[in-house]
């Protein structure tokens, strides 16, 4: 696996794949960048579609069969800049670190593979259905691993972000 960008977060993407399975062959880029109000991190990868198409039998319809796949295995992690303002340390590792932990997760599940359209309405509904607990599972693992108390409320880090990405202007 290959890792650049920022090197405050590739630090932090480094500590986060503890607590996953290996992404074998896969590219990772993470950075600060600017985002649309509102957002606290976005994952990113170039998607190849391949449609098929199957010819007719004798009274059949064609069929098209849609394949896609993430080409040469390579995700791009965007982080708002806005969270790199803030200026207490041990919060701006907590927080980066929660997104980190839900991009990751976006990863491993495949969820970039979904269609693009209709995003805010599939986001509620399909992708982000049990991701919150994993992601406090996955976050929970790595605060055992550096010796801290386990969080227990959900969304607890996730409404923070809300709040520092929301009222920075």
């Amino acid at each position: 696996m290959e890792i650049s960008g920022n090197p405050e977060c590739r630090e932090l993407l480094i500590e986060c794949l503890r607590v996953f399975r290996p992404f074998r062959g896969a590219y990772i880029n993470i950075d600060y960048t600017v985002l649309p109000r509102g957002i606290a991190g976005r994952v990113n990868a170039e998607i190849e579609t391949i449609r098929k198409r199957k010819k007719p039998g004798f009274f059949g319809k064609e069929t098209v069969r849609i394949n896609r796949r993430i080409k040469n295995n390579e995700f791009y992690i965007r982080i708002n800049e806005k969270l790199a303002g803030i200026n207490d340390e041990k919060l701006r590792k907590e927080v980066v670190t929660s997104i980190i932990v839900h991009e990751l997760l976006h990863i491993e599940r495949k969820d970039l593979l979904e269609h693009s359209k209709n995003y805010r309405k599939r986001k509620h509904k399909k992708i982000h259905s049990y991701l919150e607990k994993e992601a406090l599972e996955k976050l929970n693992k790595l605060r055992e691993l550096e010796g801290l108390k386990p969080l227990e409320r959900e969304n607890y880090v996730e409404k923070e972000i809300e709040k520092i990405v929301s009222n920075a202007a």
